[in-house]
């Protein structure tokens, strides 16, 4: 396997294509269409406006790696798919370098998930060492946002602008009866979005508990929003899912988010972050309010509400969405649960969760990460 060592990527610039946005508002869509309305003309607005506070900003230089091992020495191609840090609401690419890729690598963007992905394509042969490495170092600037949930919302939210986030029939993220059940219970009579997203909040905290919050329950699963009902709780992913569904039932866009948590305690010490999830939902007036069901409800109930509409800034996005279609396609059908990344051995895909024996998957990543924040750098209170 050969090694590219230290190739710089050039950062994701967002600013510019936000001005040009904003710039280009009132300009016709098309030639020959009528002048649209001035800003001076709009009906005044009768939304609320959930405006975050960001309450902390920290930035990671990261180094994640990314191996594939026990590649047969049979096989014939090798595929492999790696998320790396990207650009997002409250993530920004400051730097990033490739250490170490087989050649032949190449940065694909993935609009399925909206994600950079180093990919690699190899002949088995080429794998001599029986296993391939990617090896990224980055840069990011993390920001915690904090919204006010309890601020009153008042505008119809137009339901054909968010196909996909409303869709009920996704596949482990179904609205399916016992779903159903359990967000009319919840939001009984409430018609407020945000008041409603609270009371599935805490809905899905009082029906599951995460494995780190009760042991007893599931600790790697599909992800799946009816076997979080029926276990009572399980994996992250399970509950978001479950969070998910019931929030699309009650005609709340919502949608997952991957990446990982940097554990504090272990920084510049090279470990498995394993993955994490988390949800977004759509408020007017607020955008996209990110929220973790996990970190939420480990504490007391009555704290979970000042959890509610933040995030923290100790973690790392990589990709969003499930029924994932790559580029280059991979061989099988959409991707439901993806950990790490994905890779496939001669168009056989290679379980990203462990097996029936407890054995890990032969796909694993590990990092090691500095806090660069400066020092007198505090969060708001």
């Amino acid at each position: 396997m050969s090694i590219l060592s230290y190739v710089s990527f050039a950062s994701t610039a967002c600013v510019c294509a936000v001005a040009c946005a904003l710039a280009s508002a009132s300009s016709p869509l098309t030639s020959g269409a009528a002048e649209p309305s001035l800003p001076s003309r709009l009906a005044p607005a009768s939304i609320s406006t959930l405006a975050p506070v960001v309450a902390e900003t920290r930035v990671y230089r990261i180094r994640q790696t990314v191996t594939l091992s026990e590649v047969p020495s049979s096989a014939q191609n090798v595929r492999l798919w790696v998320p790396i840090p990207g650009d997002t609401a409250w993530q920004h690419v400051l730097d990033r370098r490739l250490v170490e890729a087989p050649v032949g690598w190449k940065l694909e963007h993935q609009p399925g998930c909206d994600a950079e992905m180093i990919v690699v394509s190899v002949p088995g042969p080429a794998a001599s060492s029986r296993s391939l490495r990617v090896v990224v170092e980055t840069t990011v600037s993390r920001q915690s946002p904090k919204f006010d949930l309890s601020a009153p919302i008042e505008g119809p939210l137009q339901a054909a602008m968010f196909p996909s986030e409303l869709r009920q029939d996704a596949p482990f993220m179904s609205s399916d009866p016992a779903v159903l059940e359990m967000a009319k219970k919840a939001c009984a009579d409430e018609t407020d979005p945000a008041r409603k997203v609270l009371r599935l909040l805490d809905a899905v905290a009082d029906t599951a508990d995460h494995y780190s919050k009760d042991p007893s329950k599931p600790k790697c699963g599909r992800g799946s929003a009816q076997d979080c009902l029926v276990n009572g709780g399980g994996c992250c992913t399970d509950l978001h899912s479950l969070f998910v569904a019931a929030a699309r039932s009650q005609g709340i866009p919502a949608r997952i988010q991957f990446g990982y948590r940097l554990n504090a305690t272990k920084e510049n010490t090279e470990y498995d972050p394993s993955y994490r999830c988390w949800v977004e939902f759509f408020l007017p007036g607020g955008g996209w309010v990110p929220t973790d069901i996990v970190v939420a409800d480990a504490g007391a109930r009555e704290a979970r509400a000042a959890n509610f509409g933040t995030l923290d800034a100790r973690r790392v996005w990589l990709w969003q969405g499930r029924s994932l279609d790559l580029v280059p396609r991979q061989s099988g059908a959409p991707i439901e649960t993806m950990s790490c990344g994905w890779a496939e051995i001669d168009g056989v895909p290679v379980d990203v969760l462990p097996a029936a024996d407890g054995s890990p998957s032969k796909l694993a990543r590990t990092i090691v990460f500095q806090d660069l924040t400066p020092k007198d750098s505090a969060p708001v209170k």
